[in-house]
């Protein structure tokens, strides 16, 4: 069903996934393959982390109605 509609472009689809998962599942449907770009995004490090979390920090803040301490 899913195979169809993106080869006639009217599903668009983005997906997350391991490496494991996307050589079980995707990788060995050659026709599924051809529809995906595989997207690596590695692990960021720690500092890069923090600077991702104080960049959410407001925007948590609000949603939860909480003050997040900065230490």
């Amino acid at each position: 069903m899913l195979k169809p509609m993106l080869a006639r472009g009217e599903l668009h689809c983005i997906g997350a996934t391991t490496l494991d998962e996307y050589r079980k599942y995707i990788e060995k449907d050659a026709a599924l393959e051809r529809r995906f770009q595989p997207v690596q995004v590695d692990q960021p490090s720690v500092e890069d982390t923090i600077s991702i979390l104080r960049g959410l920090k407001e925007r948590f803040e609000v949603h939860h109605g909480v003050k997040i301490q900065d230490s």
